[in-house]
């Protein structure tokens, strides 16, 4: 192999491509959350959530695997070394980040919905890179996700959380209170996640160091958890109380 090829890839160009790479992950992710902000698509705009989530499971692993292969090309024996040395130490981490791919991709909108894997049965609260957590009635389980896809996992149908819920929802900082309930109502009620056939509804408002409770409807009740995200995006912090 003509050395020169394997010599071609400079620490400027690694940088160009790592600014490249980050910025269109920012750009994606900047798509993701005005959708998840915004209602202009109607009844599409579920099924545009899911496809640019699909597309951040997918672009992530590619831009990883490009960054690292124009490091290797940089200085292909003493990078490659460092690069195989770093992948032996942290096999287990990549198994699970590869698993985890596998499974948020085959089963959009994970969280929310009720699991039964090995000898654990609960509701999925989060979903990250390597991991889920995992609410039960014993508590919460943190399992990684090459568990999950060694032992199998079993979707509930008919026993996700759903439906009718309600929250407590206070300002994040020392103030608790939430200054415009109105304001935080009418959010609500453009929420994607929401059920748009049913205004939100103020059911109580606390003292100047409170929050406040809302009811609210779910679209889709396996999108409990995307919508406690997004209020705590918009500067609050949610809390279920009940359904």
């Amino acid at each position: 192999m003509d050395p020169s090829i394997l010599n071609q890839f400079s620490w400027t160009g690694f940088l160009t491509l790592s600014i490249a790479l980050l910025g269109l992950y920012f750009i994606l992710q900047a798509a993701y959350r005005l959708s998840q902000r915004t209602s202009i698509l109607g009844r599409w705009q579920t099924r545009v959530i899911d496809r640019i989530r699909q597309t951040l499971l997918i672009y992530e692993p590619i831009a990883l695997f490009l960054l690292v292969g124009a490091f290797i090309l940089i200085n292909p024996i003493l990078h490659g070394i460092l690069v195989a040395f770093l992948l032996l130490t942290g096999f287990s981490h990549l198994r699970n980040y590869i698993s985890g791919r596998i499974i948020l991709f085959e089963t959009p909108n994970l969280r929310g919905k009720r699991m039964r894997t090995g000898g654990v049965e609960g509701i999925v609260a989060q979903a990250g890179r390597l991991g889920l957590q995992v609410e039960t009635s014993e508590g919460l389980h943190s399992l990684y996700y090459s568990q999950v896809q060694a032992n199998g996992y079993t979707l509930l149908a008919g026993e996700e959380i759903g439906g009718v819920f309600q929250l407590y929802i206070e300002s994040k900082g020392e103030v608790k209170a939430v200054k415009n309930p109105v304001h935080l109502l009418d959010q609500l009620a453009t929420a994607p996640y929401v059920d748009w056939n049913h205004k939100p509804e103020l059911l109580h408002t606390y003292t100047d160091q409170e929050g406040v409770q809302v009811r609210i409807w779910v679209q889709e009740e396996s999108h409990l958890y995307d919508l406690l995200s997004l209020i705590q995006e918009w500067g609050y912090q949610p809390s279920l109380t009940s359904k």
